[in-house]
């Protein structure tokens, strides 16, 4: 795997409260990913351990997470992480699979002609590769995240009607709402940039939206968690980033067509949501891993629609899971890289240049 040179992020010391006051966000999340930095960074792969206890490096979905990290702190602190991005969007080629036929991101580092995709993994990456290339303008992450797409992609049959496979060798025989959801929001952010491949891209999103929709979506506008397609069986179970991603996806294509439908149906979604609340806390009931997708989604839909339910919503939520990352810090590298994700987001929410940046990649250019 590529070698990098170690890069020391400083570790900046914060007291624990209730609620941050404006522009403390991006302070707790330094302190948070310079604790990630100092205890889970490998500087001969470039990359992260799984745990404090160094005897793997993490998965790539859990790697993209960290990618996601890195990409806010280099638009708020770039003098001090664009360098560390850079580093470490050249270390994940440990886990591209050159040698394949459609090339994608391995699950753990390969030597090439692996077996072990899975899409959703990959469309995560896509995802937060086409966020780089709108903080820094890097064409590489664009080219890696259309070639990264079309692995994706590459996961779509007619079988069932359609939909995408949640691995490629079809482990556990399953089309999942967190493959869809992604690809969708993929195709979308990809089409704002590629813009022959643009029309293309809009109807795969249709297409991926509307399968995910008749398979896998329940009455309450939520989403269960994947299907079987040989039986035909929907494994029940809601988990926040399902439908995030497919919150997401609709605001997407509201964005890319103007049908006003799509926009309601992501606000169906945003209030079918306190659903994962807990009723005596008001926090989201999943493990950060999956929730912090979830508020990622809230600051997306209250930036089109302004309704201070979701911006209070995803407030409440950041300024629990960092109290209680102080109170008992995890040991596992992505819990603490999606605290630092939404602490990141948290600070745009409530500065004009996070703001800025945000309105300028919300915009669709019909």
């Amino acid at each position: 795997m590529t070698k990098v040179l170690t890069i020391t992020i400083l570790l900046v010391t914060s007291t624990a409260v209730q609620s941050a006051e404006p522009n403390q966000y991006a302070e707790r999340a330094e302190e948070v990913t310079g604790f990630i930095q100092k205890n889970f960074f490998d500087a001969q792969s470039g990359v992260y351990f799984k745990t404090v206890k160094h005897d793997r490096l993490d998965y790539v979905w859990l790697q993209s997470v960290m990618f996601a990290n890195l990409t806010a702190a280099a638009r708020i602190e770039p003098d001090k992480y664009a360098l560390p991005l850079d580093a470490y969007f050249t270390a994940l080629d440990g886990y591209w699979d050159a040698k394949a036929k459609i090339p994608g991101y391995e699950a753990a580092p390969t030597r090439g002609n692996g077996n072990d995709k899975y899409y959703d993994d990959n469309a995560w990456l896509v995802i937060t590769f086409l966020e780089a290339y709108e903080t820094n303008h890097d064409p590489r992450y664009l080219q890696r995240a259309d070639e990264t797409q079309r692995f994706v992609l590459s996961g779509w049959d007619e079988e069932i009607g359609g939909g995408i496979w949640w691995h490629e060798r079809h482990k556990d025989g399953t089309k999942n709402t967190c493959a869809n959801g992604p690809a969708a929001v993929g195709c979308l952010q990809l089409a704002k940039f590629e813009t022959a491949e643009a029309p293309a891209l809009i109807q795969k999103a249709r297409e991926i939206v509307a399968w995910t929709n008749s398979a896998l979506q329940d009455d309450d506008g939520l989403f269960d968690d994947r299907k079987v397609v040989a039986t035909g069986e929907i494994k029940r179970g809601k988990l926040t980033y399902n439908s995030a991603l497919m919150l997401r996806a609709n605001l997407g294509l509201y964005r890319a067509t103007g049908e006003s439908a799509y926009l309601d149906e992501a606000k169906r979604i945003g209030e079918a949501a306190d659903w994962f609340l807990d009723k005596n806390t008001g926090l989201y009931r999943d493990a950060v891993r999956y929730s912090h997708f979830m508020i990622e989604a809230d600051l997306e839909l209250y930036r089109a629609t302004n309704e201070p339910y979701l911006l209070e919503r995803a407030q409440r939520n950041v300024d629990a899971i960092y109290t209680n990352w102080k109170a008992n810090t995890p040991d596992d590298m992505m819990s603490s890289a999606c605290i630092a994700r939404a602490l990141w987001l948290m600070s745009e929410a409530e500065t004009e240049p996070g703001k800025a940046f945000w309105r300028n990649a919300d915009k669709f250019e019909k």
